[in-house]
């Protein structure tokens, strides 16, 4: 396949995307004071480095090559971990009030994310190579579960009543 301009354009606007989104996570783990809480940004910006690499190579192959990254590869250069060690604080470790930095930050890292599938959705549609549309359909997935665990901390620290879209109380009266 050969690669056009708007083709290259998309890849670029892809690697700064990751770069902000890498940039982003590691200024919010170093200004996170709570272990765990630092050890999510951490991890999200490990994923954001994964994905940066994955796009920067695929740029390069492009322009090489023409050809987009097998979808093997594309699982070979990015994240597999999950973060398995819980990141909420329970019992005595929750405060009774959360700095609004804090909750501030997670509120843009979720603008973020939002703004990164509504993009990758976008050139996923544009594209017909099947290769290209299982590598935005797989970085659709990973920046989807990056939204969802900024949520559930949004969430959970603002007392919702929710947690991962789950109800944690029910305030009506058993039928």
């Amino acid at each position: 396949m050969n690669h056009t301009p708007e083709l290259l354009e998309a890849i670029d606007t892809a690697i700064q995307i990751e770069k902000d989104g890498l940039e982003f996570y590691t200024k919010a783990a170093k200004q996170t004071d709570d272990p765990k809480g630092k050890r999510m940004f951490q991890t999200l910006a490990q994923d954001e480095a994964a994905h940066l690499a994955l796009f920067e190579k695929t740029r390069r192959t492009l322009i090489e090559k023409g050809d987009w990254p097998a979808p093997e590869q594309v699982a070979a250069i990015s994240p597999g971990k999950l973060i398995r060690q819980p990141i909420f604080p329970t019992g005595d470790e929750v405060e009774t009030k959360i700095p609004e930095r804090q909750l501030a930050v997670l509120r843009q890292g979720i603008q973020a994310e939002e703004d990164s599938i509504a993009f990758y959705s976008e050139q996923k549609i544009k594209i017909d190579d099947p290769d290209a549309t299982a590598m935005y359909a797989y970085l659709i997935e990973q920046e989807e579960g990056h939204r969802t665990i900024l949520q559930g901390e949004y969430d959970y620290l603002t007392n919702t009543g929710f947690w991962f879209d789950i109800r944690e109380f029910n305030l009506e009266a058993p039928s």
